[in-house]
C-alpha cells in the first residue's frame, strides 16, 4: 500500500464491526495467528481477514504486529483505512507503538489521509512521538492540532491530549454533563473533569462517578475533590509515570503557565508506566530499547558494546585464575568447582542489584540509608551463604570423599555470598550518587566482583590449606 498505488478498494467486509469482541486467552490468539498465517500463505487473504475480524481490535493489532511483514501488508491491502485506526485506537499504547513501527511511514501517511483528522491525530498520539512526527509531515490534509506532536519527546506534553472538559467554579452539573456531551466519542476515555477559578487555575477534579450522582441543581464546586497531581508540559514522561504508580492516578492534567491546556488519559499513563518499567527491565540485562521483533542492526548495536564490555571482564576472570596455577596443577578437581562458587556469587549479586534498581526506580528507597541496606543485605549474604556453603561442602564429600575440599568450598561460598549481597547494593547506590544509570552497568560490574572474588577467595583458600587437600 502506497500513496502511487492504493491498492484495491475495500469491501465491505474490510469495514470494522459495529461492537467490540469479547476477550480471548492469549493461547487462542496464538492458535488464531497461526491460522491466518496458513490462509495468507494458501493466498486466501480474505479468509484471513474474516478470522481477524471477529476479534478484538487489540487481539487483531496484536497478531498483526507478529506476523511476518509481508503477511501484515497482504492483509492491509484488503483492510479499509477506517479498520486501521479502528484497531489502533482500541489498543493499548505499547502494542499500538509497536504495531506502528512495523508499517512503513508511506502506508501510515495513506491510510490517515482517508480518515477523519481526529481519528488520525488519536492514531498518530498512540505512535511512538518522531514516528508520529514523520507521518504527519506526510499527510496530505493538515492536523490542526499538530502541535501536540511537536512537544519534546517524553514529557507530558507529548502524552496529552487537548480534549478535555473544565468548568468555571460556578458552573452546575447541567454545564458539565452538556460540556461532556460535546466531547461526543472522546468522553468515553475521560475519568475526571476540572473546576477552574477566576484565573483560570485549575482547583479541584470531578470524578465520573461522582458527576453520575450528583443532584441535577448541584454545582460543580460542592462536588469537585482537591486535584492530587499537576504536571507541566515538560514535566518527564518517567515522572509521570511514577505518579500514576505512587498516588494510583488514572489521569493527569497538564498546566502551562498555571493554566490547564491538556490531560494525560488513562491508556497513555499506562503506556508511559509499562515502558518504563520494560525499560528498567531491559537496562538491567543490558538490552535497553531492543524489541524482540526489531532490526538486527539496533539488536547489534544495544548488545555488541556490553558484550565486548563483558568479555573484558572474563579475561580478568582468566587472569586471577592464572594466578593459582600451580596450586591448580597439584589438585586439578579444584578446577571443577570453580563455576560452582563464581556463578552462585553471580546469580545472588543479581537478585540483589534487581531488587535495589527496581526499589529506585519506583522510589521505594526515600528516606532509607544505604548503610541500612548494605548492613540488611549483608547479613542476607550471611545467612545464604552459611546454607549453601553446608549444601556445597556435604556434595564436595559425597563426590570426591576430601573433607579437606569440603572446608575449602564452604568458606569461599559463605565469602562470595555476603561479598555478592553488599556489592549488589552498594553498586546500583553508588552509581546513582555519581549521576550514573544503575540500570545500565551494573550488572556487568557486580558479575565481575563475584567472579574475581570467587575465584580469588576459593583458589587463596585452597592454596593456604593445600596440605589439607592432597
Amino acid at each position: 500500500m502506497s500513496r502511487q498505488e492504493p491498492g484495491p478498494e475495500p469491501t465491505i467486509e474490510s469495514q470494522p464491526p459495529a461492537e467490540l469482541a469479547p476477550a480471548i486467552p492469549l493461547e487462542e490468539v496464538g492458535r488464531i495467528a497461526e491460522r491466518v498465517k496458513e490462509l495468507i500463505a494458501a493466498g486466501d487473504e480474505a479468509a484471513a481477514w474474516q478470522r481477524l475480524r471477529q476479534l478484538h481490535p487489540a487481539d487483531v493489532g496484536l497478531i498483526l504486529a507478529g506476523l511476518p511483514r509481508t503477511s501484515t501488508e497482504a492483509l492491509l491491502e484488503i483492510m479499509s483505512p477506517q479498520t486501521v485506526t479502528w484497531v489502533l485506537h482500541h489498543m493499548n499504547p505499547v502494542e499500538a507503538s509497536r504495531l506502528g513501527a512495523r508499517l512503513s511511514i508511506q502506508t501510515l501517511s495513506f491510510v490517515l489521509d482517508q480518515v477523519n483528522p481526529r481519528h488520525a491525530l488519536t492514531a498518530l498520539q498512540k505512535l511512538p512521538l518522531r514516528r508520529a512526527q514523520q507521518v504527519a509531515e506526510q499527510l496530505d490534509q493538515p492536523i490542526v492540532e499538530s502541535e501536540l506532536l511537536r512537544q519534546d519527546p517524553n514529557t507530558a506534553g507529548a502524552l496529552m491530549t487537548d480534549r478535555f472538559v473544565a468548568v468555571d467554579a460556578d458552573a452546575g452539573v447541567a454545564d458539565l454533563r452538556r460540556a461532556l456531551e460535546a466531547l461526543e466519542e472522546d468522553r468515553d476515555l475521560l475519568t475526571y473533569l476540572y473546576v477552574r477559578n477566576a484565573e483560570g487555575i485549575p482547583e479541584g477534579q470531578i470524578s465520573m462517578v461522582d458527576l453520575a450522582l450528583a443532584p441535577a441543581d448541584a454545582s460543580a464546586t460542592a462536588i469537585a475533590a482537591p486535584l492530587t497531581a499537576v504536571v507541566s508540559v515538560d514535566t518527564p514522561a518517567q515522572e509521570c509515570a511514577r505518579l500514576r504508580r505512587h498516588y494510583n492516578l488514572t489521569q493527569l492534567p497538564v498546566i502551562e503557565g498555571n493554566q490547564l491546556i491538556g490531560v494525560i488519559l488513562p491508556d497513555a499513563l499506562l503506556g508511559v508506566t509499562v515502558e518504563e518499567d520494560t525499560r528498567q527491565m531491559l537496562q538491567v540485562a543490558n538490552v535497553p530499547g531492543e524489541r524482540a521483533d526489531g532490526p538486527m542492526v539496533a539488536s547489534i548495536r544495544t548488545r555488541l558494546p556490553w558484550l565486548t564490555i563483558n568479555l573484558a571482564t572474563t579475561f580478568l576472570a582468566a587472569a586471577t585464575i592464572s594466578l593459582f596455577e600451580s596450586t591448580l596443577a597439584q589438585l586439578v578437581v579444584l578446577a571443577a568447582f570453580l563455576p560452582v562458587v563464581a556463578g552462585q556469587g553471580g546469580i545472588g549479586g543479581t537478585q540483589t542489584l534487581t531488587l535495589i534498581v527496581r526499589a529506585i526506580a519506583l522510589g521505594e528507597l526515600v528516606g532509607m540509608q544505604a548503610k541500612r541496606l548494605l548492613v540488611r543485605e549483608g547479613i542476607l549474604g550471611l545467612i545464604h551463604g552459611i546454607w549453601l556453603g553446608l549444601l556445597v561442602a556435604a556434595i564436595a564429600v559425597i563426590w570426591q570423599g576430601n573433607y579437606g575440599l569440603a572446608l575449602v568450598l564452604g568458606f569461599a561460598m559463605l565469602g562470595n555470598m555476603i561479598i555478592a549481597g553488599t556489592v549488589g547494593a552498594g553498586v546500583p547506590l553508588l552509581m546513582r550518587r555519581v549521576g550514573i544509570d544503575p540500570a545500565v552497568a551494573s550488572a556487568v560490574v557486580v558479575t565481575t566482583f563475584t567472579d574475581v572474588f570467587g575465584f580469588l577467595l576459593f583458589l587463596g583458600i585452597a592454596q593456604a590449606a593445600i596440605s589439607l587437600l592432597v
